[in-house]
C-alpha cells in the first residue's frame, strides 16, 4: 500500500522554513520536492518488476476492492503488489 502524498513532504516543508529565513518566494520552495508535472507512475515501474500493482487511485471507496485483488495475487502467485493510493499533502 502506497500513500502517496506526490511530494517529499518532510522536505517541502523544509524548504518553506528555508525559504522564509532566505526571503525567498514561498510559491518556489517546492522545486525539487512535489512530484508532479508529469507524477511518477508507480504502477508501471512496479509492473517493470513482475509485481502486480493497481492505481494510482484518488477515489477512496475504490482502495478496498484494490487490496482484495492485491491479496489474491499475492496468495496465488506469490508476486508482490503494490496499491498506489493518492492522498492529501497537507
Amino acid at each position: 500500500m502506497m500513500l502517496n502524498n506526490r511530494a517529499y513532504l518532510n522536505s517541502w516543508n523544509h524548504q518553506g522554513i528555508i525559504a522564509k529565513q532566505r526571503g525567498n518566494p514561498l510559491e518556489r520552495a517546492n522545486i525539487g520536492t512535489e512530484l508532479s508535472g508529469p507524477a511518477p507512475d508507480f504502477v508501471k515501474l512496479a509492473q517493470t518488476f513482475g509485481w502486480y500493482a493497481e492505481g494510482p487511485i484518488e477515489d477512496g471507496s475504490k482502495v478496498q476492492d484494490a487490496v482484495k485483488r492485491a491479496i489474491q495475487v499475492i496468495r496465488k502467485e506469490g508476486r508482490p503488489a503494490l496499491i498506489d493510493t493518492v492522498t492529501q499533502f497537507f
